[in-house]
């Protein structure tokens, strides 16, 4: 697999996974909102965007679905 640099993210697994907690307490809004209500599809927007986020810097399909890696 070929590694990528990217500017300013010199780990980015480390990057992401400062960010779970921010994830958790997304979607604990979001499970507050009534499904496909206009509330709980921006939040869904917000994690998907989060996830792709994630994917794209660590390659990583699934990062945010497993336990944190330590």
């Amino acid at each position: 697999m070929v590694k990528i640099n990217y500017r300013g993210i010199t780990d980015p697994r480390a990057a992401f996974e400062a960010l779970r907690p921010f994830r958790r307490a997304l979607l604990d809004l979001k499970g507050r909102c009534r499904p496909f209500h206009p509330d709980y599809l921006i939040l869904d927007a917000v994690d998907k965007a989060l996830t792709t986020a994630a994917y794209h810097f660590t390659r990583e399909p699934d990062f945010y679905s497993g336990e944190p890696h330590g």
